[in-house]
């Protein structure tokens, strides 16, 4: 591999922390101070809407300076903004609406830095390699992920919320070290910038090679739908499904997170020991992850017994994360390295849309007709995403 991906790989792995401890501090922070649900559901509201309005842009930015400038510009902007933001924290109290500000301007210097980051990866590493990539970053991230989760509460209870954020400020630092570093090893990769299309092509282009490309389009309409299916998990609905499905309370809820976190975390070890096969079964694997994946949510939204539950959700991390690093692999495989930046800004904004509506959907759902119909209908959508891989297989012969 590029010796580039090793501080790539740090640096994902330390934003992905540091999301999490910046999610969980503001929301406990807001709530905490107001008392008010609606304040705190504004934190992930504003959120999405500056990501979203981010993708748009994004394009002409990429299209307007060049990729190295891009990759440092932007996370110094970011570290600035987090660190402004902790050392402001205490003053901010006072004023939520100034820190929802905040937010909002954090939230779309993200929205500019995910496509980016995201198109480094076939950027470093090309081949064979690609998918063991893939699977070290998705086991890395998801690892981090889970163990913030666990641990960011804790700490926001014995340190406090303002200074639990400066640890997210101080991660900020090293990421942006490890950015110039990746720059400065990769500058003789970097597409040329261009400047003579006009600003309507350039919004266009990405959503033009997503529309023209039919894998393309065929991948991104399959990350659409589990994305849909993907807001059966969120904490609320799985809490629901705990108390109303299995007659359990609150802390089976926590059980249940934590043995979806174990199947995740052995499904990561699992693709990088099998990163060969998926590499040369890239569809197959996506069909067979897709397919084990909407049967488990099946039965799992079938199933009235405790302990089976926790079974099925341990078994559903193997299957989400070879279906994830296969599905990830093909989507980078399938668009010209110099264009994945837009490409990847389109399939952000069309996965948040889906994300932000099926959330509420699926509440009224739960509310009106039972959180099991809830399960039963995101399982039936994973299967519809795996239909799909057997279409694109025909799509890849042809």
């Amino acid at each position: 591999m590029n010796i580039a991906f090793y501080p790539y790989w740090a640096a994902k792995t330390l934003l992905s922390l540091i999301n999490v401890i910046y999610i969980m501090v503001i929301t406990t922070f807001i709530y905490d101070q107001t008392g008010s649900v609606l304040y705190a559901a504004l934190f992930p509201f504003i959120q999405m809407s500056a990501r979203i309005v981010a993708g748009f842009t994004a394009p002409l930015l990429v299209n307007r300076f060049a990729f190295s400038r891009l990759m440092v510009s932007i996370p110094l902007a970011k570290t600035l903004m987090i660190t402004g933001i902790a050392i402001a924290f205490t003053d901010l109290t006072a004023h939520i609406p100034l820190l929802l500000v905040g937010i909002a301007i954090l939230s779309f210097l993200d929205g500019w830095e995910s496509p980016l980051i995201n198109t480094l990866t076939p950027r470093l590493v090309q081949g064979e390699d690609l998918v063991k990539a893939n699977s070290f970053l998705s086991f890395s991230t998801q690892t981090v992920t889970i163990i913030g989760y666990a641990m960011t509460g804790f700490i926001v209870m014995y340190w406090g919320a303002s200074q639990t954020f400066w640890a997210a400020a101080t991660l900020s630092w090293v990421v942006l070290i490890l950015m110039i570093t990746i720059s400065s090893l990769t500058r003789d990769i970097q597409e040329k910038v261009q400047n003579s299309t006009s600003r309507w092509d350039v919004l266009r282009e990405g959503w033009l090679i997503l529309w023209k490309n039919r894998s393309l389009r065929l991948i991104t309409f399959m990350d659409m739908v589990e994305g849909l299916a993907g807001s059966i998990w969120i904490g609320a609905i799985t809490l629901a499904f705990v108390k109303e499905a299995l007659g359990q309370e609150e802390g089976w809820w926590g059980l249940i997170n934590s043995s979806y976190s174990a199947g995740t975390i052995l499904g990561g070890i699992l693709a990088i020991a099998l990163a060969t096969r998926i590499q040369k079964h890239l569809i197959s694997s996506m069909a067979l992850g897709s397919l084990l994946f909407s049967l488990l949510t099946i039965a799992y939204g079938l199933n009235s017994l405790p302990w089976l539950a926790l079974v099925l959700c341990a078994l559903m991390g193997p299957a989400y994360q070879i279906r994830d690093v296969a599905q990830q692999t093909a989507f980078q495989s399938s668009v010209p390295v110099e264009s994945l930046s837009k490409v990847y800004a389109v399939h952000g904004i069309v996965l948040s849309a889906a994300m932000s509506i099926s959330t509420v959907i699926f509440g009224l759902i739960a509310d009106q007709m039972g959180v099991r119909l809830v399960y039963l209908i995101g399982g039936a959508l994973f299967m519809v995403s795996s239909l799909c891989s057997f279409r694109l297989n025909r799509i890849k012969a042809k």
